[in-house]
């Protein structure tokens, strides 16, 4: 048997073999495109509070009075007192503040009041009579009272209650009866 030798033939194959050596050489040689890569961890939270935030106790009622000639005004404040003026008398009748129940995370939620202010006037109107109207206005409101170290009076609470008042302008010989009004009372939470 003979072998005959083509002597280019090797050197191709080996100039080949060369070529794709040097070829992988250079794959592995080569640094891959850099990437730097950094983590981090996001929480996520969020909470789904209670149906009832904010619970209407008690409305407003600023008890019997009795009118009078001249009319006046009745004055009922967040404490349950009464001051008239004019020919406006009291005759008690269990007058009371509007009273509210917020419920909130102590820490978490920050309420705001956002219901009547000062400014604010609302007509009260005859159950029976519709022309017959008295005003009620100058809101006020102990929503904003400090507590403890200064502090809004609801900071250290889950359950904070507060009572809005005012004051009703009752007009000479004003027609008797029962007068009905409402107003809404708003409490975000920041």
């Amino acid at each position: 048997m003979s072998i005959a030798i083509d002597p280019a033939r090797p050197l191709r194959r080996i100039a080949a073999t060369a070529l794709g050596l040097v070829g992988a050489a250079f794959a592995f040689a080569l640094p891959a495109t850099a990437q730097a890569q950094d983590t981090t961890s996001v929480s996520s939270v969020v909470r789904i509070p209670g149906e009832t935030r904010i619970e209407k106790i008690a409305d407003l009622h600023f008890g019997d009075i009795i009118a009078g000639e001249d009319g006046g005004t009745i004055r009922l404040r967040t404490d349950n007192s009464v001051t008239t003026t004019g020919s406006v008398q009291s005759l008690g009748g269990d007058p009371q503040a509007a009273t509210f129940v917020i419920t909130r995370q102590i820490l978490q939620d920050f309420p705001t009041y956002e219901g009547p202010q000062g400014g604010d006037t609302i007509q009260l109107t005859h159950v029976s009579v519709p022309g017959e109207t008295m005003t009620l206005r100058n809101f006020t409101t102990d929503f904003a009272r400090r507590g403890l170290f200064g502090l809004p009076a609801y900071f250290f609470l889950s359950r904070f209650d507060f009572r809005v008042a005012g004051t009703l302008d009752v007009a000479a010989d004003q027609e008797p009866g029962r007068y009905l009004g409402f107003f809404t009372v708003i409490v975000d939470y920041d």
